[in-house]
Order: C-alpha cells, then sequence, then structure tokens
C-alpha cells in the first residue's frame, strides 16, 4: 500500500501529495431544519451536497506566507477580517511545529459565500486537514474538528458545530451539541431543490438577532424550542420515509423563522410558488436575511417545474435526489 493510498483511506477524502505538495478537497451542505435552534442546543438535520466544493493546495514558498481565493490574492496575515477564522487555523497549525515554513494556500472552486451553503466550514476544514498533512501533524479526527469548530466561532461568533460536522460527512447529519452528530444513509426517496436568492445572509447578524428577540420574549423561546421539535419530527419522518409529513414541517418552520424576521421579500415569493406549484413545503435554510431556499418535491419533474417559475427570485439553482 503506497503513502498516497493510505492517506486517502485514513481522511476519507481526495488527497494529493506530490513534492511537498497538499490538496484536500470538501464539500458544502444545506440545513434541512433546525437552523438558529440549533445554537441553543436543540437538534438539527442537514444535509451535505457533493455537487459545491472548494480544493485546499498547500506547498513550500519563498515567503510571507501566501494566500489565493477567487477573492483575495495576497499575503496571508493581511488579509481582511472576514479571513480571522482562517488566520487563526494557519497560525495555530504553524505553530505546532518547529521552523515551520512559510505556506501559499489556494483555494479554487466556489461555494456561494454568506448563503447558508457552509463556505466558511468548508474552507475551514479544508485548510485544516491540508495543513495537518502538508506539517505531518496527523491531527485525528476530534483534533482537526476542534480546530475547525474553533474557527467557525471566530467566522460566526456562535457556532454550534453543525456546519462543520455535515462538511466532514457523506451522508445526512442529526445533530444536536449535546450528543454530536450522528450519520443517517437511509434515503427519503424525494428530490430537494435548492435555490440559490443572490442575496448575502449574514450569519452573525442573524444570530444576533434571534438572541435579543428571545432575550426579550418567552414566545420567541418556545418559538426556537420548536423548531428543536420539528427536527426530531423530521427525523422520524425521514426514517419512515413520510416526505409529505416532512413538507408540512418545513412550512411550520419557515413561519416560525420568518416571525423572527428572517426572511426577505425573494424567499417568500420562492415559498409562495413553490407551494403553489407542486413542492410538499418549502423553507429559507441557514442564517437567513438572503441566502438560499429549499423545496421539498416529490420528483425531479415538480423540482424543474418549480425552478423555471422562480427564476426571476434566484441567481442559480442545484436539484438533489434525497
Amino acid at each position: 500500500m503506497d503513502k498516497r493510498y493510505r492517506l486517502n483511506e485514513i481522511y476519507n477524502i481526495g488527497t494529493i501529495i506530490v513534492n511537498k505538495k497538499v490538496e484536500v478537497k470538501a464539500h458544502g451542505k444545506v440545513i434541512l431544519i433546525g437552523e438558529h435552534s440549533v445554537v441553543y442546543g436543540y437538534n438539527a438535520l442537514a444535509l451535505p451536497i457533493q455537487a459545491l466544493n472548494i480544493s485546499t493546495t498547500v506547498e513550500e514558498t519563498a515567503g510571507p506566507t501566501w494566500m489565493d481565493t477567487n477573492h483575495y490574492h495576497g499575503a496571508f496575515f493581511v488579509a481582511p477580517d472576514e479571513y480571522d477564522g482562517i488566520k487563526y487555523i494557519v497560525k495555530t497549525m504553524l505553530a505546532k511545529v518547529a521552523d515551520a515554513p512559510d505556506v501559499k494556500i489556494t483555494y479554487s472552486g466556489e461555494i456561494p459565500i454568506e448563503r447558508g451553503l457552509g463556505s466558511s466550514a468548508v474552507v475551514a476544514l479544508g485548510t485544516t486537514k491540508a495543513l495537518s498533512q502538508f506539517l505531518n501533524l496527523n491531527l485525528d479526527h476530534d483534533e482537526i474538528m476542534e480546530i475547525t469548530n474553533h474557527a467557525e466561532m471566530i467566522n460566526h461568533g456562535k457556532a454550534s458545530g453543525l456546519d462543520a460536522a455535515t462538511v466532514s460527512s457523506d451522508y445526512l447529519v442529526f445533530f444536536n451539541k449535546q450528543d454530536g452528530p450522528q450519520q443517517l444513509s437511509q434515503k427519503l426517496g424525494a428530490t430537494l431543490l435548492i435555490m440559490d436568492t443572490g442575496e448575502l445572509g449574514n450569519t452573525k447578524v442573524a444570530v444576533q438577532a434571534v438572541k435579543k428577540q428571545m432575550d426579550e420574549s418567552d414566545l420567541k423561546k418556545k418559538q426556537i424550542a420548536r423548531l428543536g421539535e420539528l427536527a426530531t419530527a423530521t427525523q422520524e419522518n425521514w426514517l419512515k420515509q413520510n416526505a409529505e409529513e416532512i413538507g408540512k414541517i418545513f412550512n411550520e418552520a419557515q413561519s416560525i423563522l420568518a416571525s423572527f424576521d428572517l426572511s426577505t421579500e425573494k424567499i417568500d415569493n420562492i415559498c409562495k410558488i413553490a407551494n403553489d406549484n407542486g413542492a410538499l413545503g418549502t423553507k429559507l435554510s441557514g442564517g437567513g436575511l438572503g441566502g438560499i431556499v429549499i423545496a421539498l418535491c416529490p420528483n425531479q419533474a415538480t423540482a424543474q417545474k418549480i425552478a423555471q417559475k422562480s427564476q426571476a427570485n434566484f441567481d442559480n439553482y442545484w436539484i438533489e435526489e434525497i
């Protein structure tokens, strides 16, 4: 067994090592149910999306430590504040070895940012894994996830760990903070239409807004708890392959999220069009204030029909069989 095959087997990811050059690919995700409530310890369900991915490449450079992305090309540690989570990872990893080399880190492929598709978690996970291999640190899964999740806390102010757990999984993830992630390999037998409104969401602002409302209202606390109950009900109905009931759950969850002022006109328009044209249920996914909408459909034909009728309200869409 050669070294390259061994590394692929250990990490279960695409990994290439050529002359001290490491490449790691990680995929995105969508939250099906439980956004915001998961931050407070309730249940959530999230789905990995293999079609959306980013590759992280690490190689030695003459210096300074450098970063190349689709949006920034320059010295790593003077990058804008939006890269603070990644800066934390690189500083932490380089500090683990004596006389650490300067490195060039390149991110290729793209997941739309600030849409709830897990872009920051994907980059954090990919960076941690790639540097672990490049520096021969051989960090185990728990160590990698600890660093990734800390970077997510920097990125979002308060992170549940759901995004990191899902972008590192090949299966549906049922998650709460107490028990951690549980993978569900069973299929629902339905089609998920994912639509990107093109509006930038802001997870940190959304989380802060929800917390403020909860601090001021017992009703809002009860609504967040209800989102957690709906996530548990989604898991139960998923195992029964009851897509119709999950659709009803999606619609109730959307009403709750909208009551926190997390929806937008585009999101509302998409939800109405989708539900009027055969969707079993439709809701925003992620922090809200923009981002993406997911419509649970009985089949691909219905998903395509909804996408056609909703196209004035989104920039891009994807269809996943689930």
